[in-house]
């Protein structure tokens, strides 16, 4: 599939030559006294025969898709397509600010419309678009719409990517037994609503029917890091109890195993509709099917069989899932659980452990030994506490699959009573999501590795290697003490990292990936923080790290999301006293809504500063607002748009600061110069666009006991050339990079700013090429330290007047200056 159907046809050919030759051997074989022999032969010569079959229907299918129609159409020519959605919408995550949210759709193409033809023709076709309309599609249902068609991505028999135009229109009825199982999901999903927090009401129809419509993107991603994704889509555990529950039902009312097998067959066909065909659910539906099959013919069941028939079937129905990851995961992690699993119990046993422990450790363990150079060549990344988790989760799985499966059979027929049975899984959701989240939060949780094929081969003789050596005691004794030694050191330095932050910090720049997150200090465990960084997690550990209990203000520079996405993180155990935007950036009718308790909040301080004015135009300095509580909405949720901050600010009951050219706010020694943007109403335009939102960042100089810090949020060339014409003194110890050292910094500006510092707040590895060469080039010119959160974690700023130095989270246990 990956090489052309010319490859296949070639290895047809091959096999089919290897087959006539083992044919001759096996002639032999049965003249041969020995068994064994005969049985070898039997079974290489099915092998090359089943091995040419698929290579030849492989090259056949792909052929198809090589010359299909739709693959002949112009690039960038508009086409009115008709498909029929296979499996449900899947959200793409997007760092764009404000935009409608993207999604992929895998249909079925049955018809498409080039000017006045029409071609009906077939295909697997892979849909992008965006807008709420596209995440309401069900399965089954056909929808027209206007697209431009492109490659594919991958070669995984897809004839063409779709790129919509529009809003889609639904065109033909949706099947019966789609009508039903959308009915079972979303009477799961409200009864799950009504009775549980948010959080555990989107992870419980993910664990039940792999329904992850709900589950919110944080939680996927903490899932994801602590090696726990493979709990949010259907696999084998479901099949089993359902199979269980019927299978009993038909044994109590005294039905035949042939009607039994029948109703239980019925259900699990019922089931993989419900749950949708994703690859694990069609493997573990394939593997209940053989299973009921060797019940009805009275044969004693035999998991490996079962597996690999159920892989040679799927495989010649679907040819696309030998390069679907999700099917080569769930087959692996089956095979783990059949062939290493059992015999690594029993040796746990053996040394003494209980029966139940050794089994959850030895399921752990060897699902993730055989999984893991596979998400290592995929990914990247490897979760060094994936096996922890699982077994810490794993006492908990049973009994929320059980009471969702109840509370799903319920639902439709007895709402109140599915809500009592759902209530019942609240406490092992709790945690569920209690595990995932500390256990990602964990500094060190995921390391990056090596991809690609390399990174798996390294992967996978790693695995082997440490597997083997495991094998002698002396090792383990030795392997015990190296990890017992790495967690003496690594558990004080990287989880409560004493000496952290050091005394008379002054300026942090949080390592919050490809984002910003700064904080100045203002006093015992006070900051202003400017911007939040994309994610929640990541901003909240770095302020629980400095141990700041109060946000005096809170600046969100300008409206994208690797600066807003974590305001709730920054949020949670925190009072704030105020959050500032800039002109215009929030809704009108969210900002009136603060605007009398703004006023109220500044009264008991307005005589103070009446005698400090410096003649220039003023804000009002925040106060502290005891409203302000701990955890706001969701603490992980992350933050996507306008409408959102003013939602966050309003349950929060924070006041909101439009800041703009000429305020100057004092918290203490610490005192904010706004030197942009220009107040709205002398703009050009008075509303604002997405296109020109980083040159709306706020510019903040900060003068502080280390000198002069410039705030410059993403501002490039043109609102660089304006600061610079604008007369205002740009001049700073301390420069914040523009947008993450990115090419659109001018070297005029940098020549202006002339900084002794500067700081580069960006992600390791990002796709955007920053920070520049060119750019540190320039810095270099002038003589500037550079420091940069990808290579040095978080770095904080101390000293006084000339005498400045940095304190660096990385590497791990050293300082650097």
């Amino acid at each position: 599939m990956t090489a052309g159907w010319m490859a296949g046809l070639v290895l047809a050919a091959a096999l089919v030559m290897l087959a006539i030759g083992l044919w001759v051997v096996l002639l032999r074989a049965l003249a041969h006294p020995s068994e064994r022999w005969r049985v070898v032969a039997v079974a290489a010569l099915a092998a090359m025969l089943l091995g040419a079959g698929f290579a030849a229907a492989g090259a056949w299918r792909e052929h198809r898709v090589v010359t299909h129609p739709l693959r002949n159409t112009a690039a960038g020519v508009s086409v009115r397509v008709v498909v029929v959605p296979t499996d449900d919408p899947k959200p793409v995550r997007s760092s764009a600010f404000g935009g409608e949210r993207q999604w992929t759709v895998r249909a079925r193409l049955r018809e498409y419309r080039q000017g006045a033809s029409t071609v009906r023709a077939g295909g697997a076709v892979v849909v992008l678009a965006s807008g709420a309309d596209w995440g309401e599609l069900l399965p089954g249902r056909a929808v027209e719409f206007r697209a431009k068609s492109e490659q594919p991505w991958h070669r995984d028999l897809t004839a063409a990517t779709l790129r919509a135009q529009g809003p889609p229109v639904a065109v033909g009825a949706l099947p019966w037994w789609q009508r039903v199982a959308a009915v079972v999901r979303a009477d799961l999903a409200t009864a799950a609503a009504r009775v549980l927090p948010e959080r555990q009401a989107g992870l419980l129809p993910a664990l039940v029917v792999g329904d992850t419509s709900a589950l919110p993107d944080e939680v996927r991603e903490e899932f994801e890091i602590a090696g726990l994704e493979h709990l949010c889509v259907v696999s084998g555990a479901n099949f089993t109890i359902l199979l269980a529950v019927v299978l009993g039902a038909v044994r109590l009312l005294t039905l035949g195993p042939r009607i039994g097998a029948v109703i239980a067959a019925a259900a699990l066909v019922m089931f993989i509709v419900l749950a949708r065909p994703d690859p694990s659910v069609l493997r573990a539906g394939a593997m209940g099917a053989i299973t009921l099959l060797a019940l009805l013919t009275g044969r004693r069941k035999q998991a490996l069989p079962a597996l690999c028939a159920a892989v040679i079937g799927l495989l010649a129905v679907s040819p696309e899932l030998a390069v679907r990851a999700g099917f080569g995961l769930s087959v692996l992690a089956t095979a783990g659980l059949i062939l290493l699993a059992p015999s690594w119990a029993d040796w746990l046993r053996a040394r003494g452990w209980w029966r139940v422990p050794a089994e959850i450790v030895a399921v752990s363990a060897a699902a993730f030994v055989v999984t893991t150079p596979l998400v290592v060549a995929l990914t990247g990344h490897l979760s060094l506490v994936a096996i922890f988790a699982n077994i810490l989760v794993e006492p908990v799985i049973a009994p929320v699959t059980v009471l969702g499966a109840i509370g799903t059979a319920l639902a439709a027929a007895w709402p109140p009573l599915a809500e009592l049975v759902l209530r019942c899984a609240e406490p092992p959701l709790w945690w569920l999501l209690f595990v995932a989240e500390h256990a990602a939060n964990i500094p060190g949780a995921e390391i990056s590795v090596p991809d690609g094929t390399i990174g798996g081969l390294i992967a996978c003789a790693a695995v082997v290697l440490v597997v083997l050596a495991l094998r002698f005691a002396l090792l383990r004794r030795l392997a015990a003490a190296v990890l017992l030694g790495v967690a003496v050191v690594l558990i004080p330095v990287r989880v409560w990292h004493p000496g952290w932050p050091p005394a008379g910090w002054v300026l942090a720049a949080c390592d919050v990936g490809q984002g910003d997150g700064l904080a100045i200090s203002v006093g015992d465990h006070a900051a202003v923080v400017i911007d939040v960084g994309p994610d929640p997690r990541t901003i909240r550990t770095c302020l629980d790290r400095l141990r700041i209990n109060r946000i005096a203000l809170l600046v969100l520079t300008h409206p994208h999301a690797d600066h807003i996405a974590g305001l709730a993180g920054a949020l949670q155990g925190r009072s704030v006293d105020a959050l500032a935007v800039g002109p215009g950036e929030l809704p009108a009718s969210a900002l009136a809504s603060h605007i009398g308790e703004r006023e109220t909040a500044n009264t008991s301080r307005s005589e103070l500063d009446s005698g400090e004015s410096t003649g220039t135009s003023r804000a009002p300095t925040p106060v502290p607002n005891p409203k302000s509580p701990g955890p706001v909405g969701d603490p992980r949720a992350q933050v996507s748009g306008p409408e959102q901050v003013a939602s966050l600010a309003a349950h929060a009951h924070i006041p909101v600061l439009e800041l703009s050219a000429g305020q100057v706010l004092r918290f203490g020694t610490v005192e904010l110069d706004v030197l942009a943007p220009a107040p709205l109403e002398r703009r050009p335009t008075s509303t604002p666009s997405a296109d020109d939102a980083n040159d709306r960042s706020i510019v903040i100089a900060a003068t502080t006991p280390a000198g002069r810090i410039l705030f410059t949020g993403d501002i490039e060339a043109p609102a660089q050339q304006r600061l610079l014409h604008s007369g205002a003194s740009v001049q700073a110890d301390i420069l914040k990079v523009p947008h993450h050292g990115s090419r659109t910094t001018t070297r005029e500006f940098l020549a202006a700013v002339r900084p002794r510092l500067a700081l580069v707040s960006v992600g390791a590895d990002n796709t955007f090429g920053h920070p520049n060469p060119g750019v540190l080039a320039d810095l270099a010119a002038l003589g500037v330290v550079v420091a940069r959160t990808d290579r040095q974690g978080d770095v904080l700023v101390l000293g006084e007047g000339r005498q400045l130095r940095t304190v660096t989270a990385q590497p791990v246990g050293s300082v650097s200056r």
